[in-house]
């Protein structure tokens, strides 16, 4: 008989426990709902200006022409490409602002290699 009724008294402190363990729980969710997280800062993104010609230019870069030699168009080609890096252009840019800066035979030749491209 007395093992009865300390197996029945530890069943009622387990209730008891897990009732308190449960109220517990609900008083937490409770202070959580009446007190919310704070809402994170938000974070500022920079808006990248997208290069133009009219910046390209300003670094006066040089107009090529047909009767520049290997050498003056390598030259030419690493000026452009120095300025390009400044610049941070993209390879769409680099080569939109190469073409703006073909002059004569040298933009009709590469005209024409664009349209078998």
């Amino acid at each position: 008989m007395w093992r009865i009724q300390a197996m029945a008294a530890h069943r009622r402190r387990r209730n008891v426990n897990g009732a308190d363990k449960i109220a517990e729980v609900i008083h937490r969710m409770v202070d959580a709902m009446q007190n919310p997280i704070p809402a994170q800062p938000r974070v500022a993104i920079a808006l990248v200006r997208v290069s133009t010609v009219e910046d390209f230019l300003h670094h006066k870069p040089a107009k090529f022409t047909s009767g520049a030699t290997p050498d003056e168009a390598d030259a030419w080609l690493r000026k452009c490409e120095k300025i390009f890096g400044v610049m941070n252009c993209i390879d769409e840019q680099k080569l939109a602002f190469a073409m703006y800066l073909l002059n004569n035979d040298v933009e009709c030749l590469w005209a024409g290699m664009r349209q078998q491209m």
